[in-house]
């Protein structure tokens, strides 16, 4: 897919090195990049390495749910977030893991850094992450181990965002406030990542249904590629609910950038010549609206030709 490749080929080449949080340089774009592809061209699922659509659709019905407990994730076989975890309950964990790598009551930092990511994996709470903001905003996180589905304030479910849009688009199709935010700063420091897609507005015209999503930080060999095909599936499922075509997809992404640890995978991956994108259906089967949407037979991917996978680290 051109669009993608392009800022992808621009970052290698134009980027500048800079320093972060997670220890890995990155070749970066400070000032951002738009991605755009219209959804008349075919599913803007990337062709030139394998990805898993099924893995990407499972991530995105659980936001959709309001989720927040990876383990639904893991039962589904997508380990998206197996890494990371909410830091105010991994915490005492990671503290406890400590005392036993004590050895003569020291600690070496490759225990110090087992022991934190141990604690991160075992932990399943992820926090108020984008789903929960999707469908609970303004309400107080409660984590409950036994029924996580309730992890609310039952009497202060916060603000439904998306079937405010939803219902908001089906009775003014021309309001230009169909917006949804995950950026919430009062519940940054319980989330496992603050969000990096921070909000996404559907805006409709001429039978048309367009998505236009804004990302704060863009891991462009790894992140980036989920998140199209993320979004993309998204657009879809507004379409069908809410009765209108697909229309253009748009990614407003700051801080475009590349992880040294991927500048070969990179290479890799621009030197192949992209075959011709898919297509995606929802099927009118099992469909209940969107808000009770299942990744497990929810699409029809047709027509998938893509290169072999091409593996990458997360940096965390």
């Amino acid at each position: 897919m051109k669009a993608y490749l392009d800022i992808l080929k621009n970052c290698l080449e134009n980027g500048t090195k800079s320093d972060n949080r997670t220890g890995i340089p990155t070749i970066r774009i400070p000032w951002g990049a738009t991605f755009e592809h219209n959804m008349e061209n075919g599913f803007p699922l990337i062709t030139t390495k394998k990805m898993g659509l099924k893995n990407i659709s499972t991530e995105l019905e659980f936001f959709i749910n309001g989720y927040t407990d990876k383990k639904w994730l893991q039962d589904r076989k997508c380990h998206i977030w197996d890494e990371w975890a909410n830091i105010k309950t991994w915490k005492p964990l990671y503290e406890l893991k400590k005392r036993e790598l004590k050895i003569d009551n020291m600690l070496t930092p490759e225990s110090d850094k087992k022991a934190k990511e141990d604690a991160m994996n075992e932990t399943r709470d992820l926090g108020p992450i984008y789903g929960w903001q999707w469908r609970h905003f303004g309400s107080t996180y409660v984590w409950n181990p036994y029924v996580p589905e309730l992890n609310c304030n039952i009497y202060n479910p916060g603000v439904d965002q998306l079937a405010n849009v939803i219902e908001t688009a089906k009775k003014d199709p021309n309001n230009r406030r169909l917006i949804v935010n995950a950026w919430n700063p009062i519940d940054m420091e319980k989330m496992a990542l603050p969000p990096c897609h921070v909000m996404h507005q559907i805006l409709i015209h001429n039978g048309k249904l367009n998505l236009i999503w804004t990302q704060r930080s863009c891991d462009m060999f790894l992140g980036i590629p989920y998140n199209i095909a993320s979004y993309a599936m998204l657009l879809l499922l507004y379409a069908k609910e809410l009765g209108y075509k697909p229309g253009v997809l748009r990614g407003e992404l700051h801080d475009v950038h590349i992880y040294e640890n991927h500048i070969n995978q990179v290479k890799e991956q621009l030197s192949r010549t992209p075959y011709k994108l898919p297509t995606v259906e929802i099927p009118d089967e099992n469909w209940k609206g969107m808000l009770n949407w299942h990744a497990k037979d929810g699409f029809v991917l047709k027509d998938y030709i893509c290169h072999e996978a091409i593996k990458g680290d997360v940096a965390r």
